[in-house]
Formats: structure tokens, C-alpha cells, sequence
């Protein structure tokens, strides 16, 4: 298994729109040969940001 992670720092009250754009756009990821799973985690708001993060499982590292 392997796992592929991005951070995001979103501006505050800017949270909904990020998540709706992330889990809205088009993707093909189901059509790679070696791709599991995709995660969109939320962590909690911050003075300045809220840091999201991606993270994409895959069945090895040379399917990545």
C-alpha cells in the first residue's frame, strides 16, 4: 500500500467552498489501475486558516 497526502491552508469562511469544490470536480482517479481510496479530512479552524488535507491510498508505490 501507499499513500499519497496534500495540506491545504483555506482562508476562514472559505471551509464550505473548498470542500464543495474538492468533492465536486471531475476525476478519474476510479480509473487508474492501483487506486483504493480518497480522503478529504477537515481539521479544526485556526485564527488565520483551516488546514484540510488530502490523502489518496494506492495499491503500491510504482501505481502511484
Amino acid at each position: 500500500m501507499f499513500i499519497a497526502m496534500n495540506r491545504f491552508q483555506v482562508i476562514p469562511g472559505e471551509e464550505e467552498a473548498f470542500e464543495k469544490v474538492w468533492l465536486s470536480r471531475a476525476s478519474h482517479l476510479r480509473d487508474v489501475p492501483g487506486f483504493r481510496e480518497f480522503h478529504l479530512l477537515r481539521g479544526p479552524p485556526e485564527e488565520r486558516h483551516t488546514l484540510f488535507s488530502s490523502h489518496t491510498v494506492w495499491r503500491s508505490r510504482d501505481d502511484f
